[in-house]
Parts: C-alpha cells; structure tokens; sequence
C-alpha cells in the first residue's frame, strides 16, 4: 500500500493552512495522475484561499465515522472547479485504500473536480474484518483497517489521490467541531491557503 511507504525527496506536496492550524499531503501521480494535477494546479490561481470548510459529516458519536469536506467553496451539492475541458472520471487504484487520513476526491456524479474529503479513524468492527479477509481484501490493507480504522466498503469505489503525513491532529481537530442539523460546522473555519512544495528528505 503506497501510503505506508517512505517519502522520497521530490515529491510533491500541499501545505494547508487552516484557521485551526496546518497540515501537509503527499500525493500518488502514478495512481491518480489527473486528479492531482488538477489539485496541484489550482492553487496558483487561489482557488482554495479562504474557503470555508463547507461540510463535516459524522455520524453517531459512538461510531467514530467522521469525515471533513472542502474544496469547492460552495455547497457541497455544487460542482467545483478544475483545469480539464472535459469531465474528469475516477482514477481508481488497488493501491491505494481508504483509511484514515487518506485524502479522497468527492465525485457524487462519478465527475472529480476541486472537492474532496479527508477520512477519519472509525473503527472497523471484528466482523467487518472477518469479512474482508474472507472477500480475499489485500492482507496489508486488511491489517491496516484492523489497526486504525477507515471505510473499507469505500475502497476501489473511490479516488484516493493523497495522504496526510503531518498534521492529522488538526485534521481530528476540525472534523470534532459542532455541526448543525445539516452537518455544516456551527463557526467558521477557513482554508487560509493552500501551496505545493517539494518534500526534502531529512
């Protein structure tokens, strides 16, 4: 699974400032190479200075599920933006799971643009796992799912393009804040903005 691989210098990565603080993603180009290129575009131009968080879903308390949308600056239910002309399908990747802090392109319509999501810790229950296993899931994702948790029923149904490697604190911090009746956060937190840097290895 490439997101439990070492970083190696040159790659690309996105430092989001946040009104709650900063995180940092690395991206798979060989896995999702025109979902990220449409991430790493956009922000030359601003797209994601001052957007709101527009959406955290969680469910029951006691399930952990929780996941932060952002991305378009707009309602959630709006397409946002991206470099193509022509719509951008999935890019799908056995190679990439869904656990948590996995960086996910939201596509309703199964279209990719700007909005995306990032996923939380829910556990996966002893049957879940049990049935992974048994539907032959990859050994290492399955363990994954069992350590830390994640959206297993997700996996090769969803762009996966990028990974939070520093920062999932903050990430925690945000998908905790109080919501109203339509899952939208009750105060107001923005991206501040968002740039690619090149990763050096320490």
């Amino acid at each position: 699974l490439m997101q439990t691989e070492q970083m190696v210098a040159g790659e690309d990565i996105a430092v989001v400032e946040t009104s709650q603080g900063d995180f940092k993603m690395r991206f798979f180009p060989s896995e999702a190479p025109k979902t990220v290129e449409n991430f790493i575009q956009l922000p030359k131009s601003g797209n994601f200075d001052g957007q709101k968080i527009s959406y955290i879903e969680r469910q029951q308390e006691e399930s952990g599920k929780c996941r932060l949308f952002a991305g378009s600056g707009k309602p959630l239910t709006e397409p946002g933006e991206s470099i193509y002309d022509e719509p951008l399908e999935q890019e799908i990747s056995y190679n990439l799971g869904t656990i948590p802090g996995a960086v996910v392109a939201y596509a309703p319509e199964g279209t990719v643009d700007s909005r995306f999501y990032i996923s939380g810790p829910p556990p996966v229950s002893r049957e879940e796992i049990e049935q992974l296993t048994a539907s032959n899931y990859p050994s290492q994702l399955v363990e994954l799912f069992e350590d830390y948790g994640g959206y297993p029923d997700e996996w090769l149904h969803r762009t996966v393009f990028a990974q939070v490697v520093e920062g999932m604190d903050v990430v925690d911090t945000i998908a905790q804040v109080a919501v109203d009746e339509n899952q939208k956060p009750t105060e107001t937190i923005t991206i501040n903005s968002v740039s690619i840097e090149t990763y050096q290895a320490q």
